[in-house]
């Protein structure tokens, strides 16, 4: 009986750990996406309008016009 409980103890402390363990994981993530977002943010703000900033990143490629004429970023 003692042995059963604590197993079942274990496996507890085991399943906190690895949802503990997921859970920061995605948190440095989201932190991460954000640091990058605002270092794009302040990029561009410091741009001419007509400029284009292009960024290549592991997870894809981020491509910016600044203050293009005729365009709107949401007609994208």
């Amino acid at each position: 009986m003692v042995e059963t409980v604590m197993a079942l103890g274990g496996l507890v402390v085991l399943a906190g750990a690895r949802v503990l363990y997921r859970w920061i994981g995605s948190r440095a993530r989201v932190q991460l996406a954000q640091v990058h977002q605002q270092g794009a943010s302040d990029r561009v703000r410091l741009l001419p309008p007509g400029s284009v900033l292009v960024e290549t990143r592991a997870d894809g490629q981020l491509r910016v016009e600044v203050g293009a004429e005729g365009r709107s970023a949401r007609a994208r």
